[in-house]
């Protein structure tokens, strides 16, 4: 089973100042063989599973199934088939520095080729 989970991170000088810039964490797991990048770059599972986006970034995920296997699916709320992209913004904003975790969870499966 795989995940993408995003949480808000706040980047900036003081609570006062108005140039934060809010970020989302996604997160990948991969079961089976193969690996998952993201475009734009930061995640090349199984060795870099998680990377920082700034909020409201574009986000593909592309599998790369390994010799032998088959990438079968994504499977979420986000991502149905053979395509996953979505926005990482939340139904939320970070308001007064308290931001608010949106999950991105995205199931990849890698199975074995006949």
């Amino acid at each position: 089973m795989a995940a993408a989970v995003a949480a808000c991170v706040l980047a900036g000088t003081s609570a006062a100042s108005s140039s934060y810039v809010y970020k989302y964490m996604a997160f990948v797991t991969v079961t089976g063989h193969g690996t998952v990048a993201s475009v734009p770059r930061g995640i090349s599972c199984p060795k870099t599973c998680r990377a920082l986006f700034v909020r409201g970034t574009h986000l593909r995920l592309v599998p790369k199934p390994a010799p032998g296997w088959t990438f079968t699916t994504f499977d979420s709320k986000w991502c149905k088939g053979a395509n996953c992209a979505f926005d990482l913004v939340s139904p939320h904003d970070c308001v007064g520095g308290a931001c608010p975790v949106g999950a991105f969870g995205v199931r990849v499966a890698f199975v074995r080729s006949s």
